[in-house]
């Protein structure tokens, strides 16, 4: 199961990734790390594997250390999966 085409430490910012790969984050976001970025947008307790869609993205969990995220893969190109903007395996999951 791929994760991400890229993987970044979770406490990159996300402007760094952002300014780097060319898509558009609000100005606020600029220092927000990926980690916090993707738990602000996930339901409680991430799983790897869960994903968030925006700006034609996706940024993967794909590394955990007990209940923190330590990875973050990156697909500039997501598959087709069905899935709505900002959804992840754990909303599916019903959680």
């Amino acid at each position: 199961m791929t994760f991400g085409g890229f993987t970044f430490a979770s406490e990159v910012p996300l402007g760094s990734i952002a300014a780097f790969y060319g898509f558009s984050i609000p100005e606020a976001e600029n220092e927000t790390s990926l980690a916090d970025f993707v738990c602000a947008r996930l339901p409680p307790s991430p799983t790897l594997g869960d994903r968030i869609t925006f700006e034609g993205i996706e940024l993967v969990v794909r590394g955990m250390n007990g209940d923190r995220i330590t990875k973050i893969g990156l697909e500039l190109e997501p598959r087709a999966r069905g899935l709505v903007s900002e959804s992840s395996p754990a909303t599916d999951r019903g959680i």
